[in-house]
Order: structure tokens, then C-alpha cells, then sequence
């Protein structure tokens, strides 16, 4: 999976109309709140089989921490 193709999947997970960018801080998308971090969670798992801790979603602050989480399961 190529790092565009997981910003889709992030973006129509938080079922946002409008286009996420990496640099776009979550503490600006009204869709980020703590269903969110748990649907991340099941996101990943079934995207890479990679379980993320909530602790670990806590602490991104921008969609590219998000995708950052599994940079080494993602092509560039």
C-alpha cells in the first residue's frame, strides 16, 4: 500500500468529505475524537495486521504521525 492510498483509507474512515493532507494537525479535523482513535486502531489491524497502542494514537498530532505509525509497512 502506497502512503496516498492509506490517506484515502484514513479519510474515508473518518468519513470526511473534504481531503486530508499530511500536514494537517487532528486537533483541527472534527472528525478526530476517540471513536476515531479506536477505529484506527481496527484500521490497521486489518489494513497491516499491526496492533497500535491508544497511547500511541494519543500521541500523534498530525495525519502524517498517523501514517507514521506504520511507515515501514507502507510504500513511499
Amino acid at each position: 500500500m502506497k502512503k496516498e492510498q492509506l490517506l484515502n483509507e484514513i479519510q474515508d474512515m473518518l468519513q470526511r468529505d473534504e481531503a486530508l493532507e499530511l500536514d494537517m494537525q487532528l486537533s483541527d479535523i472534527d472528525e478526530w475524537d476517540s471513536l476515531a482513535i479506536i477505529s484506527m486502531i481496527s484500521l490497521y489491524d486489518e489494513l497491516f495486521g499491526v496492533i497500535v497502542k491508544t497511547n500511541e494514537l494519543k500521541n500523534c498530532q498530525s495525519v502524517n504521525d498517523l501514517i507514521n505509525l506504520v511507515a515501514d509497512k507502507i510504500e513511499d
